[in-house]
């Protein structure tokens, strides 16, 4: 006579491919205890393997089944670039929905009445908001088109940030240094630089008079 507790075993092994003791025994829960005492046996048998401690597979799945067991291990130790490129587009995803959210809540919480304060805080908000989407974005662009790699742009930054340095270098610099020639129409006019002192200080009403005119 067939036993149907382990054709039961039989079947779910064969349309899973591979299962945990706790996952077959759920499968059938009034018969947990027989369900285990025939793992055992069938393992024993050779009826169906057993490649690691609770864990049950066909015989003629063992191995690839093994395999996949330790790819699964594997990959959720690490995440691979179209699993950080899906995380973002789910956060993206998410913000949008919470920004359509404030949106229509600040459409209906702000008007002409509003108490400049409660105006002050919901700026103060929104620049939260605000910051987030710019990093999201920004992580975005890295994850789909590699922006952190992307040449033109870094050239752009580190202009920008030259430049950036260049204005904080003149702000305490002298008065000559800061004066930038944009054109020489008159021998006179760049004699008149050469004289202009290293501070407004120092320039006599004449000097400062000739200056303006």
């Amino acid at each position: 006579m067939e036993d149907p507790i382990k054709q039961h075993i039989l079947n779910q092994l064969s349309e899973n491919g591979g299962m945990r003791t706790k996952d077959i025994t759920a499968t059938m829960p009034d018969a947990a205890r027989k369900i285990k005492t025939r793992l055992s046996d069938m393992t024993k048998e050779g009826s169906i393997e057993s490649p690691k401690r609770g864990f049950y597979v066909l015989p003629a799945t063992s191995a690839q089944t093994s395999s996949n067991q330790q790819l699964n291990e594997s990959s959720e130790a690490l995440r691979s670039a179209d699993d950080n490129k899906n995380t973002i587009d789910k956060l993206m995803n998410l913000y949008d929905k919470h920004l359509e959210r404030y949106t229509q809540w600040f459409d209906k919480s702000v008007d002409d009445d509003t108490d400049f304060e409660k105006e002050q805080q919901f700026i103060e908000n929104f620049k939260g908001l605000t910051a987030i989407g710019d990093k999201l974005m920004k992580r975005w662009a890295l994850e789909h088109i590699g922006y952190d790699t992307n040449t033109r742009q870094a050239q752009e930054d580190a202009k920008a940030k030259t430049a950036e340095r260049e204005r904080a270098a003149l702000e305490d610099a002298p008065l000559r240094d800061r004066i930038v020639i944009v054109g020489k129409y008159d021998p006179e006019a760049e004699e008149l630089l050469d004289c202009i002192p290293s501070s407004l200080d120092k320039l006599t009403d004449d000097e400062k008079e000739k200056l303006t005119v």
